[in-house]
């Protein structure tokens, strides 16, 4: 009986730490480049929740388009659905920051489906 609750304990413990790891979701950002001629770069937000910073330092005023998409990644947690949320701003070389981008929303499933009900096997 204890080596049984020693057990149940050990799959427990290894079933909780399986649901806290997190699933990385690659994606990519494109928009249509501004037209300014003393433009430095983009900063893009994560806006579902606390408002972050996507990128540590300014995006490239390269980037964006289809051909040269900005790359980043996103930690969620696993076997979870829903909507992230992201804003894009312009900066110039003067350090001023454009407002907010219209929101784009991206939606991720990675929650498995429900399991079947009614299932049986019967003689032919």
């Amino acid at each position: 009986m204890k080596k049984m609750i020693i057990l149940m304990a050990v799959v427990m413990s290894l079933f909780l730490c399986i649901e806290a790891f997190g699933a990385t979701l690659n994606l990519k950002a494109l928009w249509t480049a501004n037209t300014e001629t003393d433009l430095a770069g983009y900063n893009l937000y994560r806006t579902d929740g606390t408002r972050t910073k996507i990128n540590a330092s300014l995006i490239g005023i390269t980037y964006g388009t289809a051909a040269n998409p900005y790359l980043f990644s996103v930690a969620v947690t696993d076997g979870t659905e829903g909507t992230l949320r992201y804003k894009l701003t312009a900066v110039d070389t003067a350090g001023n920051e454009s407002l907010d981008s219209a929101e784009a929303p991206y939606t991720f499933d990675l929650k498995a489906p429900l399991a079947p009900v009614g299932f049986g096997i019967f003689k032919q």
